[in-house]
């Protein structure tokens, strides 16, 4: 979702050849990340069409939703917040070599993504959006941290998920209130449950204001989880997609083969260890009574979190992303290979907000209710992204920019940008 002018489909592409052996300069937009935003909206379609979807109990459709839970769930959320930290390193780079104030601007972009947000959360219940807007803002405080700072930072963040258990079960512990620590977690569980059921079940209704009421009325309560304050899942991801951009990954992966494949084979182990060992831990803090509470719960919580959720199955990104990485670094005409998912991902943000829509209006009972078996949902999910792919490529060869990227760029800008594709006489 790049605030840079577009150029024409073979422009692009033709320069985009280059983007593996030369860093891109200021002002050119960095294909693979184009590449990488639409392999990510196409990993969406799968899981979302597998959240709607109808068990059949048995054959393929089983053994489809087992697929998605293992390699898709979660792994293109994480791409997508892995880019956004990119593109925010883009533009901070091309805001430094125009010599442009960039705060005010990007405040003004986090506010248009907090509005796209809002509208996909509250009226067709998806809350991605909303999040990464709000957590973009802290990012202006890591921009002109060097690279080991931000490393450090990174391994402070992704570990901050546990920490409010453990800390508050030491804490008890210490005051003589060790099982008030259990009785709490239950509680708060049971509270967490209700709240999330009486959402679910509301938002099955056939009243569409009823629906939207319900979805709004859940934000103030999702929004206020302890976990909500913690930066352990967005913002260490854009942290991750800040250090790729420095680090030169996505414009130079062939200098940098080594450093992405141990990438892919960290997120890969991430992924076995969070998947199959990890489960195995008891969930109990009742062994080892001899040990203090504090030990165990930070043994526990350190292992069944993954080390503190340094090791998350969520990683399995890293691997995705490396793999189209060494793809293109090589041979660059994989860029040109992989048009489809660029010219998608050219529109990336106007994409997402048409997947959201078409989704809820297709399966929410207040619309069409439609059903659909898990055995179809990954030709629908491969169906709806050929629409995608054509309605682009269509779309981009007349306008500079997907609706709403002109939309947020015009916002970004605090003035209306050039919208249609100016085509020079004789071609």
């Amino acid at each position: 979702m790049s605030a840079a002018t577009l150029r024409t489909p073979a422009t692009t592409f033709t320069a985009a050849r280059d983007i593996a052996a030369t860093p891109a300069k200021p002002c050119e937009r960095i294909g693979v990340l184009d590449v990488l935003r639409g392999i990510a909206l196409l990993g969406m379609f799968f899981v979302h069409l597998n959240d709607h979807a109808i068990d059949p109990g048995g054959g393929f459709g089983h053994a489809y939703r087992r697929i998605v839970e293992l390699f898709f769930s979660g792994r293109f959320w994480a791409m997508f917040a892995i880019l956004f930290g990119a593109g925010f390193g883009v533009q901070l780079r091309r805001a430094d070599a125009r010599g442009d104030a960039f705060i005010a601007r990007y405040l003004r972009r986090l506010l248009g993504l907090a509005v796209f947000g809002f509208i996909a959360e509250g009226f067709f219940g998806f809350n991605v959006l909303l999040g990464y807007a709000i957590w973009g803002v802290p990012l202006l405080l890591v921009r002109r941290w060097t690279n080991k700072t931000i490393v450090i930072a990174l391994v402070l963040c992704a570990a901050t998920g546990p920490l409010p258990v453990v800390a508050r079960g030491t804490y008890l512990t210490l005051i003589g209130h060790s099982e008030q620590f259990k009785t709490e977690r239950h509680a708060q569980d049971q509270q967490d449950l209700v709240a999330y059921e009486t959402y679910w079940t509301t938002t099955q209704s056939t009243d569409y204001p009823t629906v939207v009421a319900a979805r709004f009325g859940y934000m103030p309560i999702f929004y206020s989880r302890p976990t909500s304050f913690l930066p352990f899942n967005d913002f260490s991801l854009f942290l991750i997609g800040l250090l790729g951009l420095r680090l030169g990954l996505f414009e130079e992966p062939r200098r940098h083969r080594r450093l992405i494949t141990g990438l892919m084979i960290f997120g890969a182990a991430s992924w076995v260890a969070a998947e199959w060992l990890f489960p195995l831990v008891p969930l109990s803090v009742g062994f080892a009574q001899t040990v203090p509470l504090p030990i165990r719960l930070a043994a526990l919580f350190s292992v069944r979190s993954g080390v503190f959720g340094l090791l998350r199955e969520m990683w399995l990104a890293f691997t995705y992303i490396g793999a189209i990485l060494l793809l293109v670094a090589h041979n660059p005409a994989w860029l040109q290979r992989l048009d489809a998912f660029a010219i998608t991902g050219r529109m990336a943000l106007t994409n997402y907000m048409l997947q959201v829509i078409i989704l809820d209006l297709a399966f929410s009972n207040y619309a069409f209710g439609a059903k659909i078996s898990a055995a179809y949902a990954p030709l629908a999910a491969v169906a709806l992204f050929v629409i995608d792919v054509v309605a682009s490529r269509w779309w981009l060869s007349r306008y500079r920019y997907g609706p709403l990227e002109w939309l947020w760029r015009s916002t970004t800008f605090a003035r209306w940008q050039p919208f249609r594709r100016v085509v020079a006489a004789g071609g």
